[in-house]
């Protein structure tokens, strides 16, 4: 028997079952319950009845009563037309009349005359059918005439097929008189399926219909049979979804046995089916790998390596560039965990992780001073290095707690001529200069390190080597990164005081402006302008003026906030970006200028000079919405301020 089988019999005999049982139950209940509904109605059908007829004598009795308490009152007459009252009325259908004296003209009886046979006397205390039929339901009341005698009133309804049709009715249930002098009474048209009996009043059977439940035992069915189908519809589709899976891990095993290691299986959903096609298909890759590991060989792979890193250094990524170098260089060397780090930007003596893959021991990003460590003392000593780390040591260095932990290590330093260049040029507030900052000296650039080899085996010189091949083309790539990031600072900024330069002024302004307009914030452009400054040119000469624009820029830079952006606009003119500051803080900010020029002279060339500006502000959002209008903007205020008798600072009109 095939597991679909079992599964799709085990599921049949789970659902199924309780189903079966259920539905039987239910039947049960529903019979029971239909004829304890016949019986209760039964029971109140006889209920109703001896009510109704309870209710019929007391009219008769209270009519009786009536008539005789009229006579009484109201002479013969009275008697009688209450007696005609009543009988119009229907209360009763007739009064019989006993004791008056009939010869003066009076009536002897109102209504319908009174039947011949057995009666009911609804005055007894308890009323019982005796061996005749009875023909009537009777009360009698009698009363004292004026001269003596006694007269009695005699009220009765006739039992007839309309007076039984009436209980019927109220009883809403089928009524047979036992005397056999009438047809059985079907009140709601169907046969009655229950029967009880009285005899209070009347000897009568009283007959209801049962709750008639054969078509809920039908539907009952009919829901018993979809539910088989359905139980049998999902039993083969859980049997089929559970097994295709197992069939399709068969055959692809069956592949893989046969060689076939292209071979994968499909991953639906996230069962425990999906996760164990997921990692099948990872085993198989994993295999795969493996034999083509195998059956490449290792010099094959060092023989592309330059090729490789001529084509990595086309990219200016150099994120990128590091990861690919030390990707290939880990399956190249069969390393299980591998980084490189490079000299920090503001201190060229730590070197610091910047690419790093695989498990390493440690929880922070490594870092290492030069000479500090495994790491730091190979890359002092500018030679590459490999072996087995003991008890923390390798040769004369030992390992710190901010570098990887590993058994075996290889490691290759590489140097460059060019220093690491900040990643912004704003970084340089105006400071160092292009020859400070392109000092051709040898410097330490790197390391490139791998660690663990797979297997615990130890790196060998044949590794150093394809490393040091590697270490190689991390050098060119990083060298053109740096080339072209100074390339590009040089594009962007001002070469004699360092600041931003007109065309990265303009851009800034265009950004700033869109960001004013989405946000709904102020932004504010000062426009500085030293005071007469042709003097200082024509008195102490271009190259002093050079030096009071650079003195001039240092201070600028040293009165703004690092978001700030400062530019030379040309000549003497120099403008300040001041983000999220409206016209009452860019006001501020030229004080502060006006009071740091102010407090010492410049001192340029051996010469204590006085220096002052006149400051134009104008606010992005306010004065002017685009680039272009606020740069006018902050000009024409510039000219105010100049007007107004210089060293001082004027806002735009609005």
């Amino acid at each position: 028997m095939s597991l679909r089988s079992r599964l799709t019999t085990a599921f049949l005999v789970v659902v199924l079952g309780p189903v079966l049982v259920g539905a039987v139950f239910v039947a049960a209940i529903m019979s029971h319950l239909a004829d304890s509904r016949g019986e209760a109605a039964a029971d109140s059908a006889v209920t109703v009845v001896d009510s109704t007829l309870g209710t019929i004598c007391e009219r008769i009795q209270a009519s009786a009563a009536a008539v005789a308490l009229n006579h009484g009152s109201g002479g013969r007459d009275g008697g009688a037309d209450m007696a005609e009252l009543l009988v119009d009325r229907a209360v009763v259908d007739g009064i019989a009349f006993t004791g008056i004296d009939d010869a003066a003209g009076h009536a002897t009886s109102v209504g319908d005359p009174a039947p011949e046979g057995a009666w009911a006397d609804c005055g007894a205390e308890a009323i019982r059918a005796g061996a005749r039929p009875v023909v009537a339901l009777g009360a009698q009341a009698e009363v004292r005439n004026d001269d003596g005698s006694t007269a009695a009133f005699t009220a009765f309804r006739v039992v007839d097929q309309a007076f039984l049709a009436s209980l019927a009715d109220a009883a809403d249930a089928s009524l047979v008189l036992d005397d056999g002098r009438f047809e059985p009474l079907e009140a709601r048209g169907a046969d009655p399926a229950v029967w009880a009996r009285t005899d209070a009043f009347l000897p009568l059977r009283i007959g209801t219909v049962s709750t008639d439940v054969t078509p809920m035992y039908w539907t009952l069915a009919a829901m018993v049979a979809a539910s088989g189908v359905l139980a049998v519809a999902l039993a083969s589709w859980l049997a089929r979804s559970t097994t295709r899976p197992l069939a399709e891990l068969s055959g692809a095993a069956q592949r893989i046995s046969e060689g076939d290691l292209d071979v994968r299986v499909q991953v639906q959903g996230g069962d425990e089916f999906a996760q164990l096609a997921d990692n099948f298909n990872r085993m198989t890759a994993q295999t795969q790998s493996y034999v083509q590991a195998l059956t490449t060989s290792r010099d094959q792979m060092r023989g592309q390596l330059g090729w490789l890193g001529q084509t990595l250094t086309a990219t200016l990524d150099l994120d990128r560039i590091l990861e690919v170098i030390l990707d290939t260089a880990m399956v190249t060397t069969s390393a299980e965990a591998g980084l490189v780090m490079l000299a920090d930007v503001a201190d060229t003596d730590r070197l610091g992780q910047r690419a790093a893959e695989g498990a390493l021991g440690i929880d922070e990003p490594a870092s290492v001073r030069l000479g500090e460590g495994v790491i730091g003392g190979i890359a002092a000593s500018g030679a590459p290095a490999h072996g087995r780390i003991v008890d923390g040591r390798l040769g004369p260095w030992r390992r710190v707690a901010t570098e990887p932990d590993a058994r075996t290590i290889v490691a290759v330093p590489f140097s460059s001529r060019q220093t690491p260049e900040p990643e912004h040029p704003g970084a340089r507030r105006g400071g160092a200069s292009e020859d400070e900052a392109g000092r051709g000296q040898h410097c330490v650039l790197g390391v490139l390190v791998l660690y663990n080899r797979v297997a615990d085996l130890d790196f060998e010189d044949g590794d150093v080597e394809t490393l040091k091949t590697f270490a190689g083309q991390v050098a060119v790539a990083v060298e053109n990164v740096l080339l072209h990031r100074r390339a590009q600072r040089l594009s962007l900024t001002d070469p004699l005081t360092g600041l931003w330069n007109y065309r990265f002024m303009q851009t800034s302004l265009r950004r700033e402006a869109e960001r004013v307009r989405r946000y709904r914030r102020s932004s504010a452009l000062l426009a500085i302008d030293l005071d007469r400054f042709k003097i200082v040119n024509d008195t102490y000469g271009h190259p002093i003026g050079d030096q009071v624009l650079v003195e001039l820029a240092r201070r600028i830079t040293g009165q703004i906030r690092e978001v700030d952006l400062a530019f030379r606009h040309g000549g003497e003119e120099f403008m300040v970006l001041l983000p999220e500051t409206d016209a009452s803080g860019a006001t501020a900010v030229a004080e502060r200028l006006a009071r740091a020029l102010a407090s010492r002279p410049f001192k340029v060339g051996g010469l204590e000079l006085s220096v002052t500006v006149s400051v134009g502000i104008a606010v992005l959002g306010e004065h002017a919405d685009t680039a272009a209008d606020v740069l006018a903007a902050a000009d024409e205020a510039l000219y105010a301020a100049k007007a107004a008798g210089r060293d001082t600072w004027r806002v735009a009109a609005t």
